[in-house]
């Protein structure tokens, strides 16, 4: 529990450190045009991205693997996080109204960050078999500093493997506790990066903390990403809304900018995008889509009132095509399940509050919903790549996690809009209705509705690894020989809508014994009928010489292997984990 709590503190304090450089960078060239309030969130949406940077740079220079901070971690993020509070507060800007609202963004921070780690207490691993690839990339990049491959392997996602290997080195860390702790952090920060944009637009404070609530708890997504070990995926979305608020600030101050700042800023994005690039290749994707959205919606602005029905529909019909077929494909069905299906009431609180928002947002409500029509489309667009074969622009799990952003920040706009209409209502009911009522009543349903359907904890549907698995794989690396091939479960893998095969994937804890143990393991469908004389036969020309039965998951059927004695010895049982050796092989 210490080992944890001083890697909680390690990360806290890198954010703080990514915080402050991220906010002085965009200080130095905005200086009093935005607020401390809109400096404080746009640094903790941005804290990623410095933070990437160091760890390019400790990568780059070779420095040493046995470099550790972590005896300077907690006090040092005490005072990181103190002078951030003290440059805050001395903002000239800093009025009851704005110390409130600096209060109200840092103390739902911290309220996020707790709640995130409660699921730390009970996860033993990283759940699902793309962890188990996360991990062996990270030690592979500790052990040898290989950046490109890893074996067969073709190289993805080298930024958040590079940024946790350097974490655990700093912090004399776990890589597991590291993985496992450094998730549920950008889970708790990575809400109020809507803050900036919400603001900006509305000029309403109030809408943007609900759009940072919404995106914490509106729905169970993205957090059940960490379940299927989307890590990377979740660290490039954590970062997105900042580079969206880059663009937006050059945008809007492009002219106002002298040519030096400018660059500056040219320099700030296109490095953002390189990152953001790296911690998960696809952003670059969902950048493009977001980008085309807002030009068109630029363009449809311009256009006279009956064009712009005439395109607004145009969107609305093929949206709504698609989510109907969508809800007709069994591959794809799971990616309405957050959103219409456990999430409906807070999915129609939202779009409830999008009327008010055409009203008075019409330009980017019509590019949030071409951005999710677009978004939906990229699921049918295929794509050859190297080494994976062919795939779709964006995947089933990858849109499921980033629909909530677009529908946070629909509500966020949708309470502004709502106000405007609500201050007119004041004004005519004498001053009895107050803006504070409406914000009263909507964080109410949150609460509840966080209560009633929020589960913090792992989803049993994708934790692979119990107690005694663990102990199984102690007992294999002391006992087994160090040239044994295991025979591990895996299922089949389709989350596109093909119906080709597209690999295979783990289905216990048999594949975490090749990152941990370091010993060969060879794939097995987990429906093998281990009791035929043919796959009998197979195991033997693979020269596979144990079987490992996993205590979750989908793994073998032991009673099978049971049935044959004269194939199979039991060396290990520990309830439903057991080591079995293929014998009799001649």
């Amino acid at each position: 529990m210490t080992d944890q709590w001083r890697i909680i503190f390690g990360i806290l304090s890198l954010i703080a450190l990514g915080q402050g450089l991220a906010s002085t960078a965009l200080r130095s060239l905005y200086r009093d045009k935005l607020t401390s309030v809109e400096y404080l969130s746009l640094g903790l949406a941005g804290w990623i991205l410095p933070i990437a940077l160091i760890s390019l740079l400790w990568l780059a220079l070779g420095l040493p693997s046995n470099m550790t901070l972590n005896r300077l971690m907690i006090p040092a993020g005490i005072v990181l996080l103190l002078l951030m509070l003290f440059r805050l507060t001395l903002r000239a800007d800093s009025g009851p109204d704005s110390a409130k609202t600096i209060f109200s963004l840092l103390t739902l921070v911290l309220v996020f960050i707790l709640l995130r780690l409660v699921f730390v207490s009970r996860a033993i691993m990283p759940s699902y078999f793309d962890s188990a690839q996360h991990y062996s990339i990270i030690k592979d990049i500790l052990q040898s500093g290989r950046v490109w491959s890893l074996g067969s392997t073709p190289y993805y996602h080298s930024g958040y493997h590079i940024l946790t290997a350097f974490l655990a080195t700093a912090l004399n860390a776990d890589i597991v506790k590291t993985m496992l702790i450094l998730g549920q952090m950008v889970l708790g920060v990575m809400p109020v990066s809507l803050f900036f944009l919400v603001k900006q637009m509305t000029g309403s404070k109030g809408a943007g903390i609900l759009a940072v609530i919404l995106s914490a708890f509106g729905w169970y997504m993205p957090a059940h990403a960490v379940d299927w070990g989307k890590y990377p995926a979740l660290m490039s979305l954590a970062a997105l809304p900042f580079v969206l608020s880059l663009a937006y600030l050059l945008v809007q101050n492009r002219s106002a900018l002298p040519p030096q700042k400018r660059w500056i800023h040219y320099t700030i994005v296109g490095l953002s995008i390189l990152i953001l690039t790296l911690l998960h290749s696809r952003s670059l994707i969902i950048l493009a889509v977001i980008f085309l959205a807002w030009v068109i919606a630029a363009w449809q602005g311009r256009l006279s009132l009956p064009i712009r029905t005439l395109l607004f529909v145009a969107v609305l019909i093929p949206l709504v095509l698609q989510l109907l077929f969508i809800q007709k494909q069994a591959v794809l069905l799971p990616l309405l399940d957050p959103y219409l299906h456990k999430g409906i009431w807070i999915t129609a609180l939202v779009l409830l509050l999008s009327i008010f928002a055409m009203r008075e947002y019409p330009q980017v409500v019509f590019a949030c919903l071409l951005s999710v029509c677009m978004l939906l489309g990229c699921l049918f667009v295929p794509i050859q790549i190297p080494g994976y074969g062919m795939l779709t622009l964006l995947d089933r799990p990858l849109v499921e996690m980033i629909l909530y952003l677009p529908l946070a920040f629909l509500g966020g706009l949708g309470l502004a809009g709502l106000e405007k209409l609500w201050s007119h209502l004041s004004l005519s009911l004498w001053g009895f209705l107050r803006r504070e009522y409406l914000y009263g009543l909507l964080i109410a349903l949150m609460v509840i509705h966080a209560f009633t359907k929020y589960d913090f904890y792992p989803s049993d549907c994708c934790v692979l690894v119990g107690n005694n698995d663990l102990a199984a794989l102690d007992w294999m690396k002391d006992y087994l020989p160090r040239d044994a091939q295991i025979g591990i479960s895996v299922t089949e893998l389709n989350v596109l809508q093909s119906d080709v095969l597209e690999g295979y994937t783990g289905g216990d804890a048999g594949i975490w014994i090749t990152p941990l143990i370091d010993r060969a393991t060879i794939p097995l469908l987990y429906s093998s009928e281990f009791g035929q004389e043919g796959v009998r036969d197979m195991l033997c020309q693979s020269r596979v010489s144990h079987l490992y039965v996993g205590e979750r998951g989908q793994p073998f059927d032991s009673a099978r292997l049971q049935e044959h004695p004269e194939w199979y010895k039991v060396l290990l049982s520990r309830e439903k984990a057991r080591v079995y050796e293929v014998i009799g092989c001649g």
